[in-house]
């Protein structure tokens, strides 16, 4: 029944995002993850204009956080994003991914305890 929920949420995520393609602001939605917690789920504008989102998941047991992305432009480059994991404000873990060419599925572990999930553009 949770990953019904988790499902749901990411999916009105998605379809947001998806009606706004052209967004200049970061995006933030508050998410419940597999594990009962709450989750801020913050993607920020660079990321938005730097890779399509496709989906956002949580593993059932909540002990992975995955995104399948594209790189927006030329299909055959690839994009650095960060996905950060954050407690009370402060960075408890990240990760660097490359996204491209083509769909992307990244899948990276949590840690285990956050409350916030940041998902931001680096290098080139």
């Amino acid at each position: 029944m949770m990953k019904t929920h988790t499902t749901v949420a990411l999916v009105i995520i998605l379809i947001t995002l998806g009606l706004c393609p052209m967004a200049s602001a970061d995006k933030s939605f508050n998410v419940r993850s597999p594990r009962g917690n709450r989750v801020n789920l913050m993607i920020t504008s660079c990321a938005l204009k730097t890779i399509r989102i496709y989906n956002l998941e949580f593993s059932e047991d909540g002990d992975t956080f995955s995104l399948m992305a594209a790189p927006n432009g030329s299909a055959d480059a690839i994009k650095g994003i960060s996905i950060e994991f954050h407690a009370d404000s402060i960075p408890v873990k990240s990760e660097f991914v490359d996204i491209g060419p083509g769909k992307t599925m990244q899948e990276v572990y949590c840690p285990e305890s956050f409350d916030e999930i940041v998902i931001d553009c680096f290098g080139y």
